[in-house]
């Protein structure tokens, strides 16, 4: 049972379908038996298949006289029916005999002219069965024959075969066939609009905001599913949309009472304490600031233009050296090319160095060596940032741009958010964020952006 559950529609359909075909066709042929035999199994019959033997030793003459010739199937026939008797009448009259006729049939042969098909019986007779007579087109022309004395069959095997040769093969076998063949085709094409459906539902996540599946010619069993589906996506969207709100209105609200805390901290004296407030109260201004960021760039559009990227990292880096400096590490710019034009807006790709920076200042330790490599492909120019830390775990690797993740020390400054902004930059200008192995230690993150051609690309 747990086995058919698995299955898909069309096969489960199928197997059903086929599985109903199949008991019916049982029933009926087993039905059939039991009405010709009237529930008498004990009785025997000719069979039926002796005709066409006989009808293929019977030829004509060059006068065109009726003769026997003898065939291995006819002796073969013969030994094994010796009291084997017929009868070949065409439609001229001309006759050819076979055997002795069984005495209750002489008087049926003595009326073939006048009879077209039938069977004889002698009560008597413990076989039930004396002879049969059929009337045949063959190669003879118009035929009519009578036989007995032939072959015996169980009486039971006899129906059987008529009911498999009259029945079950003309009428069920070719609706088995149909059903094997046809039901996947219709299935197929009623379930091929909701195969689209399935498609277009991968594309469904929390950055695709008001997506819905389309509910139009799907089946009527289907639709409702679809549209229950397409309900929870809206509150979803209305779930994150509260959410985003609660946490632009929060960051907002958070500036007010951090401006206060910082000018109580400006009166207090120096000392161990007053330290330690400072860099609470600048953690929690930057938690502030970077949820503000992120709810802007979400819901903001960006200023597009185009920008020589490799002059945007190296302005960029330069205002930030004296800081890296002044703290004990070190930043090196590796460019191969004066120019490279990406389409962008240069406060958010900005926003980008600068966290990237910050994340290797402040995650890698002491003394950290950043070096960031701009070069291009054929499609897209990338960012490439590697530091000289201790990196980061393969099992944290997919989780470092996720918001609020912490993955290195949580004594560092720094609220989780600086990757998941650069991620969200950088898929708003169609390009990518992802992290990467360096060849030596340490941590290396790779931005992608889709790369344009309305400047040179000169070798520096």
């Amino acid at each position: 049972m747990n086995h058919f559950r698995n299955l898909s529609i069309t096969q489960r359909i199928s197997i059903t379908l086929i599985g109903t075909l199949i008991t019916i066709a049982t029933a009926s042929g087993v039905w059939s038996l039991f009405y010709f035999l009237q529930g008498e199994f004990s009785g025997y019959v000719m069979d039926d298949r002796i005709d066409d033997t006989i009808l293929k030793a019977v030829t004509r003459t060059s006068g065109g006289d009726l003769v026997l010739q003898q065939s291995p199937q006819f002796e073969a026939l013969k030994r094994e029916a010796p009291t084997l008797w017929f009868v070949v009448r065409d439609r001229n009259g001309d006759e050819i005999r076979f055997g002795r006729i069984s005495p209750a049939c002489e008087s049926v042969v003595a009326a073939l002219p006048r009879l077209f098909s039938g069977s004889a019986t002698d009560l008597n007779d413990q076989f039930n069965l004396s002879c049969k007579i059929k009337s045949i087109r063959t190669h003879l022309g118009e035929t009519q024959i009578a036989y007995g004395g032939g072959p015996l069959l169980p009486a039971w095997k006899a129906v059987a075969i008529m009911v498999i040769h009259y029945l079950e093969v003309p009428f069920f076998l070719p609706l088995l066939l149909v059903n094997i063949i046809v039901i996947p085709l219709v299935v197929a094409t009623a379930l091929s609009r909701l195969n689209d459906v399935a498609r277009l539902a991968r594309f469904v996540n929390i950055d695709s905001p008001g997506l819905r599946l389309p509910v139009d010619r799907l089946p009527r069993e289907i639709a409702p599913l679809v549209r229950a589906f397409n309900a929870a996506l809206e509150r979803l969207d209305a779930g994150r949309a509260q959410h985003d709100r609660f946490i632009a209105n929060a960051a907002h609200e958070l500036r007010t009472p951090v401006a206060i805390i910082r000018a109580r901290l400006d009166a207090m004296e120096d000392g161990p304490l007053k330290r330690k407030l400072e860099q609470d109260v600048i953690r929690l201004g930057e938690l502030s600031d970077n949820l503000l960021d992120l709810q802007t760039l979400k819901n903001a559009t960006p200023r597009m233009e185009h920008i020589n990227l490799v002059e945007l990292v190296r302005d960029t880096l330069a205002e930030l050296a004296p800081v890296v400096l002044t703290a004990g590490h070190d930043v090196e710019l590796v460019d191969d090319v004066e120019q490279l034009d990406v389409f962008g807006d240069p406060t958010s790709l900005r926003r980008i160095i600068v966290n990237l920076v910050q994340n290797a200042t402040r995650h890698g330790g002491d003394a950290v060596t950043l070096t960031v490599t701009v070069r291009a492909d054929a499609t897209h120019v990338h960012m490439e940032f590697v530091d000289t830390g201790p990196g980061i775990p393969p099992a944290r690797r997919d989780q470092i741009f996720e918001s609020f993740s912490r993955y290195a020390n949580r004594n560092v400054p720094g609220a989780g958010l600086g990757l998941s902004i650069v991620r969200e930059i950088a898929q708003i200008h169609h390009g990518s964020a992802i992290y990467f192995e360096p060849p030596t230690q340490g941590a290396g993150i790779r931005i992608s952006l889709p790369r344009t051609n309305t400047g040179t690309n000169q070798v520096g």
